[in-house]
């Protein structure tokens, strides 16, 4: 359980523009200045939130990896069950592919899966930080967009998340984009993967970029004291307030949106609030709410060999791994809720890590995973065999019986 935070980071944008009706209203958030839509959908029928898919070209910089068929079988799902699909944002990776034709091409029997399922009223999308162009997913696939979405009595919020990041939501009111149009390109370029946790992509490449990042910052450290003695005061304090964000989504908070998601459940009215953004999957308890039972829910992602997904139906919740079946609840946020975490910033990451001829421990732990395309070309075909999971007898009848039953009390509340 998570106990009363500090207010460490202020809360989201979201928080503080939020109408008292509820309604649209205009949030000046840089690409995103336009009325902001709040949808509002009944907790009457089983509710599938997926995010982050990333969906880009089809090449091997494409972190979806190929996961159409499994996806599209996901869909089919919710089409059986009579049930409702949100994507929490952040579908389709439009930096990577340069083009929304080269993704459309790349994946068309998957949209236009998701297409039929927005025909049917069946497909909200609430908008990510990565979702420029917001008419495609309105005008040509359909879907019903939002930038909130509430289910049930003003019960539970979905957001992105981005409005709880403490880097981002203030970026990206300056136009962030430029800087992860460089991040593809050079990813493109090395071949292989500049990204976090260091553990997982342990390349040449992505320890050179972290040894970097701490050169560069004791430089500008070095620079900022010496001109404070000389009578020329100047601040590192941005790049080292930075570098610990980046510490701290290195060592198991992504994109630091926990504490801050956490604190906007325990001062709003919801006693649910639903984001992806981190890819982070999980179910936490939060206390702090009174009377109220607080949880904080991530829906993960489906890039690299991930296919995580929630479901909440008859007031309950789960989240899965498609391909793997695995279930997940707060497993990989036990090292955030003791808040050791939270104690440590760059500097003190770096001595406990760092190893010398760019080697650091948490990767050397791990040594040998994933160095480059072709372990993850090996895991692409790997996926590709693989077959989804089948319902079990037992549950598909139970979820039938639920389904005749919610359909019994909708046309009796309509009589």
């Amino acid at each position: 359980m998570v106990g009363p935070l500090p207010a460490e980071q202020p809360l989201s944008r979201h928080l503080e523009l939020r109408s008292e009706d509820g309604g649209s209203r205009v949030a000046g958030s840089g690409w995103n200045k336009r009325p902001t839509v709040v949808a509002h959908i009944p907790a009457d029928r089983p509710i599938y939130l997926i995010s982050d898919l990333h969906v880009g070209d089809a090449t091997p910089a494409d972190v979806f990896f190929g996961k159409d068929r499994h996806l599209i079988a996901l869909v089919d799902r919710v089409e059986q069950e009579d049930g409702l699909l949100v994507v929490v944002g952040d579908a389709i990776d439009f930096h990577q592919a340069w083009s929304m034709t080269r993704v459309l091409r790349a994946h068309q029997e998957l949209f236009s899966a998701l297409s039929r399922l927005a025909q049917n009223g069946r497909l909200y999308y609430v908008i990510g930080n990565h979702d420029y162009e917001i008419n495609l997913f309105h005008e040509i696939l359909q879907f019903r967009v939002c930038d909130e979405l509430i289910i049930g009595d003003d019960e539970v919020l979905v957001v992105h998340g981005w409005q709880f990041d403490p880097y981002l939501k203030d970026a990206i009111e300056h136009d962030h984009g430029w800087a992860t149009n460089i991040h593809h390109l050079v990813e493109r370029w090395l071949g292989t993967w500049l990204r976090i946790p260091l553990g997982e992509f342990y390349t040449k490449s992505n320890r050179l970029m972290f040894w970097l990042a701490h050169k560069g910052a004791w430089l500008a450290n070095a620079y900022a004291s010496t001109m404070a003695r000389v009578g020329y005061p100047r601040s590192a304090e941005n790049l080292n307030r930075y570098l610990t964000y980046w510490a701290r989504s290195n060592m198991g908070d992504p994109m630091a949106i926990f504490r801050p998601a956490c604190q906007a459940l325990v001062d709003g009215p919801w006693h649910t609030v639903v984001c992806g953004h981190s890819h982070l999957p999980g179910i936490v308890p939060v206390e702090g709410g009174e009377d109220r039972q607080l949880r904080y829910v991530n829906t993960g992602s489906w890039t690299f060999a991930s296919s995580h997904y929630v479901v909440y139906e008859d007031g309950k919740w789960t989240c899965n791994d498609w391909l793997t079946g695995r279930s997940f609840e707060q497993e990989f946020y036990e090292p955030l809720l003791d808040g050791v975490v939270y104690e440590k910033d760059f500097w003190q990451w770096w001595r406990e890590n760092y190893m010398g001829l760019f080697r650091f421990r948490e990767g050397e732990e791990r040594k040998g995973r994933l160095r480059g395309w072709e372990s993850y070309i090996r895991d692409y075909q790997h996926l590709s065999q693989l077959q989804t999971l089948p319902t079990k007898p037992e549950d598909r009848r139970r979820r039938t019986e639920r389904r005749t039953d919610a359909t019994e009390a909708r046309s009796a509340n309509a009589g």
